[in-house]
């Protein structure tokens, strides 16, 4: 199982590297698709958590009310 990876550009020195998470691809990708496909809702891009280097990051804006705004974290479970 792949785990999912994304560039991340660090804002001091401005250096790129990739951060593999302990997510898997496909449910980084199930879960944006399903969110893509919610009706009034705008999806941002998805990104890893810059506070702990290991979440998957979603924002949701309503449409509608555009002050009404949604984050969706996926985190693997710590013992």
């Amino acid at each position: 199982m792949e785990n999912y990876k994304a560039d991340y550009i660090s804002p001091y020195t401005f250096e790129k590297t990739e951060i593999e998470t302990k997510i898997p691809v496909s449910l980084v990708k199930q879960i944006h698709l399903d969110l893509t496909n919610l009706k009034d809702y705008l999806v941002t891009p998805t990104l890893i958590n810059p506070d702990d280097m290991d979440s998957v990051v979603f924002g949701l804006m309503d449409m509608n009310d555009r002050t009404m705004k949604y984050m969706v974290t996926i985190s693997p479970k710590h013992h």
